[in-house]
């Protein structure tokens, strides 16, 4: 499932890596979003019955994404953005894996923004006590995940009030639902930086971040079905994550009270880390625009979660 927005410099490059893989069985969903930049024409003319392309007015990613699941035929899903591209192997690699481990429903892979690994042999581990590692690094990327679509038959998927972190939202989800997953370590999928104005390079007010829904009351229960993580365990990991993820929101003036909401909301805990966020919000604003000091705040957690808070 591909969504299209405005990214005509991209994707033919992104189809074209489906196209070479060595895996055959699949089918090609573009969700053109309402794109002003002629991509879809492109889509159109030099594809035509290779793909299935949906049309819809713009109304973001997630709801892109969303119908594009609702309209796919097979089991599993695999997300790709139209900035991003595939190694030939990915796919194959990825049907190993389904095949290996047929109980698995999420299967993640390495990804870089350099070069791709060359003549790979795949070497693949399980990521047991995912949420322990999540803290740090959720592992799972947009266009490196495949899931199994009878999660979205019975879940929620992206959600479109999230503009940032709606798809950490779904790996979350979706390793509660079922269990932790498998991750593929060979770099078999480019992570394309080249686009300026992709998601990750904007500020969001909180609301439209991950963080709020994360620390809701019911998140765990809603979705929990074959992790054996426990709420307590989760629960943990919830506020590490947020406290490891929320310092880049002090950059937007208007998240001062949700963030003394959200702040005020969590337990008294991981005291270290929760006592700076407690400093003047004008104080820790300035901080936080200092790259050399939020380097060395993200580290100081990193200390704190690896030898203290373990």
């Amino acid at each position: 499932i591909i969504p299209l927005y405005n990214k005509s410099k991209y994707i033919q490059r992104a189809i074209d890596s489906v196209l070479n893989q060595t895996f055959r069985d699949y089918e090609i969903i573009i969700i053109n979003d309402g794109t002003t930049d002629g991509g879809e024409k492109l889509v159109e003319e030099k594809y035509g019955d290779k793909l299935r392309l949906i049309y819809q007015t713009n109304q973001g990613v997630s709801i892109a994404r969303n119908r594009g699941i609702k309209k796919a035929k097979f089991p599993w899903i695999a997300f790709l953005d139209a900035d991003d591209y595939w190694h030939p192997d990915y796919l194959e690699f990825v049907a190993k894996l389904i095949v290996l481990h047929p109980e698995n429903g999420i299967i993640g892979t390495h990804y870089s923004s350099n070069a791709l690994e060359s003549n790979p042999t795949l070497s693949y581990f399980k990521l047991d006590n995912y949420f322990k590692r999540a803290v740090r690094n959720t592992m799972f990327f947009t266009s490196a995940t495949a899931i199994r679509k009878d999660f979205f038959d019975h879940n929620i998927g992206f959600d479109p009030e999230i503009k940032l972190g709606e798809d950490i939202d779904v790996w979350l989800r979706a390793s509660l639902y079922f269990g932790d997953g498998y991750y593929i370590s060979n770099t078999l999928v480019y992570y394309g930086q080249e686009d300026d104005k992709r998601a990750t390079q904007k500020k969001y007010p909180l609301h439209q971040t991950l963080i709020p829904k994360l620390s809701g009351k019911d998140y765990f229960s809603r979705v929990k079905k074959s992790s054996e993580f426990s709420e307590n365990g989760f629960l943990e990991f919830r506020d590490k994550w947020i406290y490891f993820t929320l310092f880049p929101h002090y950059g937007l003036k208007a998240n001062k009270k949700p963030i003394a909401v959200v702040l005020n909301n969590m337990p008294n805990r991981y005291l270290l880390v929760r006592f700076f966020y407690f400093l003047p919000f004008d104080l820790l604003q300035r901080l936080f625009r200092n790259d050399f000091f939020s380097g060395v705040f993200r580290n100081y957690m990193k200390f704190c979660y690896s030898f203290i808070y373990t």
